[in-house]
């Protein structure tokens, strides 16, 4: 750490690649863990060195790099008298004249300082800020052109405001910022009053709040949500988000209200649908008014999207209607269609609703552009009400829309709708609607995206479901897995797998059957190669876990033969050549089938020398099954030389995986006397002196190889302290000892 303390202030000002400097940092930051950080530090004249780093002929990210470092180091331990120490320097009169740096890595790094200072916060402290004239300083920097340090700013001010809980000069400065009218404020000063509402609001703290709601009242932040600008509307609905969680009914009727006289569609729904998302989190609002409220908003939403997407004739869709409406009920909506949803005591009128729906349904009809956005918008109301409210009005409506065609072209709303469904049927109160995801998965409009969601689901429920549930999925399964989509065919493979490893075997018996494993072994052959990765992981994960009479079934395979399997093991992508390895691998651990045919000393030979170090670890776990398993193989394939050469593998991971197999090897092999003669039928001399080189590898000196800590340290030892940060004559291209951290 001193050495490379002492060469910060010399780091190469042509260094191209910034993460350089983050890793000085990162590794630095790591010592100040230590509880004597500050105590060393002090004791290397470390505040000398940093100082050095401040000079105006100095590499600014350099000098970044220090302050920030020297920032961190006041939250160590005994960080105090570090902070006492830096008044006796000209740090601090380097921090008062560089408050308004040019470069912006130096402002980010400037409000650090002061940030992590502001945990100290004593006299000292409190001075430097009015030297800084610090409200009219914190203004310009929420007005910075970078957003990385508009982001610094905020923490700072949360800082300052969490200290002193209401700064009369910081109150000032706020309401200052959000006095200018709407109309003449600028894009860069727009971003900095909702930064910084949403900077205190976050504080949750009872006096700020109060101040926050006062300043930024709902007229205040209306014309933000409109905004021509789609950035600053965004964070405009973050911070609308964070209003909604402390406002009463009477607030959010308000809001619903204004929102019912603006005409722009879009906007009125995503504001909506942050209401709906943070009222069952609303501290001021009962937790059943809350419900009620979602409630109506998102039916709303649903009538929207039925109207924009009317529901089409058909026998499917009124089965699935049918089988959620008999069976799922939800208690609040049973109450709510019980009294009808009008007679409900809310403070959201029926006309608000109606109103926004009529406006918005108005706009739908302008161009189908238009249609859609506001479709997608509707459908985001609903999902949010989904994640915490099981509504069977909801579910059967969703599923009205995953059968209409016109759904079904548009991928965005498809989506939308899948996850809303998938969330509903969650949270409901019985197992009656698992029928349904079957039959989700043989919608071909659901591509592979939608589909992992669907596989989720049916994870799930996959231990808890009875047999017809499981031979549907089945089905299902072998539908999907000839989809000309490769990625719906690869996720397919994946979920089985899944499945397979996730739960015990009696429950996927009935899952992966004979067709199945068919299908997955004409899988091998597919033209795309992550489809050819997964069906040899699922065929991996049966012969692993499965029964007997499965794994045999793999093992035995008419169309799985030792030439496949070679042909697999030698293709030309590294993530398909691991899982045929694992796949090889198992069938090994589980003695079943001719693995050992399709192997040959050059396959291992080529395979010890791949590029690709994940498919070296396997190799190395294949050639230790050999050596313990097939002693006359191994002569042949010479498996213990080569396992003897991967120890000396340059990937830590490889000599991790050599060091499990000798420790296994050591175990499950008795002790070779050299001295005794050999048996020529059995074991050849070579041989013989492998299996005695094998025994004894110096196990501790390879176990010490795999830290990553003895790594850094032996590059630490061997290279002089000069040269610890140096660069070749090649800028990027030198002996940086930070490249191993």
């Amino acid at each position: 750490m001193r050495g490379v303390l002492e060469q910060l202030p010399h780091m190469s000002g042509q260094i191209v690649d910034g993460t350089r400097h983050e890793k000085v940092l990162s590794y630095m930051r790591l010592f100040l863990a230590s509880d004597a950080a500050v105590e060393q530090l002090m004791s290397w004249n470390a505040l000398r060195t940093l100082a050095e780093c401040l000079q105006p002929q100095s590499d600014m990210r350099v000098t970044a790099t220090a302050v920030r470092f020297l920032g961190d180091a006041f939250r160590a331990r005994n960080g105090k008298v570090l902070w006492t120490a830096v008044h006796a320097t000209q740090i601090v009169e380097w921090i008062v004249d560089n408050a308004d740096s040019p470069h912006a890595l130096v402002r980010v790094a400037w409000l650090h300082f002061m940030c992590q200072a502001s945990y100290i916060n004593d006299h000292a402290y409190a001075e430097l800020l009015d030297r800084v004239d610090y409200p009219r300083l914190l203004l310009r920097r929420l007005l910075d052109s970078s957003y990385f340090v508009v982001a610094s700013a905020c923490m700072l001010l949360g800082r300052l405001f969490h200290v002193n809980t209401i700064d009369p000069k910081l109150s000032a400065l706020i309401e200052q910022l959000v006095a200018r009218p709407f109309a003449l404020q600028t894009s860069a000063r727009k971003a900095a009053v909702l930064a910084t509402a949403q900077t205190l609001l976050l504080l949750k703290n009872k006096d700020v709040q109060v101040f926050v709601h006062r300043v930024f009242a709902q007229p205040v932040l209306e014309p933000y949500l409109y905004d021509v600008d789609r950035l600053v509307r965004d964070r405009a609905l973050d911070v609308l988000e964070l209003v909604v969680l402390d406002v009463d009914a009477m607030g959010v009727r308000e809001l619903v209200a204004a929102l019912a006289r603006r005409v722009d569609g879009c906007v009125v729904l995503r504001c909506l649908a942050a209401v709906v998302k943070q009222l069952p989190r609303n501290r001021c609002i009962e937790g059943g008014e809350a419900r009620r409220l979602g409630l109506m908003i998102a039916n709303m939403g649903v009538s929207l999207l039925l109207s924009i997407h009317p529901a089409v004739d058909g026998s499917d869709v009124d089965t699935i209607q049918m089988q959620i409406t008999s069976s799922d009920v939800d208690s609040t909506e049973a109450q709510i269609t019980s009294s009808g949803v009008d007679s409900i005591q809310t403070p959201i009128t029926s006309s608000d609703v109606d109103t926004i729906q009529t406006q918005v349904a108005k706009a739908a009809q302008q161009s189908p552009s238009a249609s859609s956005m506001i479709a997608c918008e509707a459908a985001r109301i609903v999902r949010e009400h989904s994640q915490t409210t099981f509504s069977a009005h909801t579910a059967s409506s969703m599923c009205l829309l995953l059968s209409n065609p016109r759904v079904q072209q548009h991928t965005q709303l498809v989506q939308l709708v899948l996850s809303t469904l998938l969330q509903t049927l969650r949270l409901a109160h019985n197992r009656t609607h698992v029928q349904m995801v079957p039959q989700l998965i043989c919608t071909f409009a659901i591509r592979a995206p939608g589909l992992r969601g669907v596989f989720d689901l049916a994870l799930e429920l996959l231990g808890s479901c009875n047999a017809e549930f499981v031979q549907g999925l089945e089905h299902a399964i072998r539908t999907r897995i000839v989809d000309v989509e490769w990625e719906a065919r690869d996720t397919v493979l994946e979920f089985v797998t899944r499945a397979v490893r996730e739960h015990a075997w009696p429950c996927v018996e009935l899952l992966v059957t004979r067709q199945v494993v068919d299908d997955a072994v004409r899988a091998l052959s597919d033209a795309e190669e992550y489809v050819r990765a997964s069906a040899a992981y699922l065929l991996a994960a049966v012969v692993e876990r499965g029964d007997e009479e499965r794994a045999r079934y793999v093992s035995e395979h008419k169309h799985l033969t030792q030439s496949d399997l070679a042909r697999l093991v030698a293709d030309s992508e590294a993530f398909v050549k691991r899982a045929a390895l694992d796949l090889v691998h198992a069938l090994g651990t589980r003695g079943v089938g001719m693995w050992i045919e399709c192997l040959t000393y050059r396959t291992l030979y080529d395979l010890a020398d791949d590029p690709d170090f994940e498919v070296r670890v396997r190799c190395a776990r294949i050639l230790a099954l050999l050596t313990q398993t097939s002693p006359v193989n191994t002569s042949e394939l010479q498996s213990t030389s080569l396992l003897l050469e991967m120890c000396r593998d340059s990937s830590r991971y490889v000599r991790a995986e050599c060091l499990r197999s000798l420790r296994e090897l050591k175990q499950n092999t008795p002790d070779v006397d050299m001295t005794s003669e050999p048996e020529p039928k059995r074991v050849y001399v070579g041989e013989r002196t492998d299996l005695w080189k094998l025994r004894n590898v110096d196990l501790a000196q390879l176990e010490a190889s795999l830290s990553a800590e003895h790594l850094y340290q032996e590059a630490l030892d061997t290279q002089v302290a000069r040269e610890l940060m140096r660069e070749k004559s090649d800028a990027n291209a030198g002996n940086n000892i930070l490249d191993c951290y």
